[in-house]
């Protein structure tokens, strides 16, 4: 038999302050029973899907989907947009393909694939910003997609972040992927942001809050320890 299990992978609650507890990983919980198979996948990595649907079904055991499911209105995203976010979730280690076929090997290493992830071998994939300088010219900046990038699309998260005006830029403003990379002594007074564009495509910083950061820092561990099995 099987078990369909659809995920909305809300790290936040309605609440302001949202959830604080470290989320509870079900394909993980399903590898740890040794013998079953388990694939995470979405909707918009087509190929991952079909593939894990047909071998989880052939394997004459029992067999665990966990499918990232993209509601609109609760997430605050266009009812057309169920695709891409489910693809930003990937890119953005908010919820990673996965896969554990326990007849592939012996070893966790050998059973586990972490194929169809982007970046494989990196904590972040990268992406490039387009945006308006001052002087009206088209530029670029290529930059890293952390959860918190993936956070800023949908209205869930609005709370998590906060427009910083080019003119309060300054020095201890520290981009998030770098935040991440300190020390708590480090971090003293450093204020972590993300890089956007507003509604005319000109630069802008979007400050993160400490609840934002520890979701972050929480996904990155997560796809650490992934990386770590596979």
């Amino acid at each position: 038999g099987f078990i369909a299990q659809v995920s909305d992978m809300a790290p936040y609650g309605q609440a302001m302050r949202g959830k604080q507890e470290t989320r509870k990983e079900i394909s993980l919980i399903g590898m740890a029973h040794r013998t079953a198979f388990v694939a995470q996948g979405t909707i918009a990595h087509v190929n991952h899907l079909l593939e894990n649907y047909i071998d989880g079904l052939n394997s004459r055991r029992p067999a665990l989907f966990n499918i990232y499911a993209v509601c609109p209105p609760e997430h605050g995203v266009g009812d057309d947009k169920s695709v891409d976010q489910s693809k930003l979730a990937v890119e953005g280690r908010a919820y990673p393909l996965f896969r554990f076929d326990p007849d592939a090997g012996t070893t966790f290493a050998e059973c586990v694939s972490l194929d169809g992830n982007p970046a494989p071998d990196q904590d972040w994939p990268t992406y490039t910003l387009k945006y308006v300088a001052e002087n009206g010219a088209q530029e670029t900046m290529t930059l890293p997609l952390t959860f918190a990038d993936f956070a800023a699309t949908e209205a869930r998260f609005l709370k998590q972040f906060k427009k910083a005006p080019p003119e309060t830029w300054n020095e201890n403003m520290v981009m998030l992927a770098d935040f991440l990379e300190l020390d708590a002594d480090e971090r003293e007074g450093k204020f972590p942001f993300i890089w956007a564009v507003d509604a005319k495509n000109r630069l802008t910083r979007l400050l993160v809050t400490e609840d934002m950061v520890r979701a972050s820092a929480e996904r990155l561990q997560f796809w650490r320890q992934l990386r770590g099995i596979a």
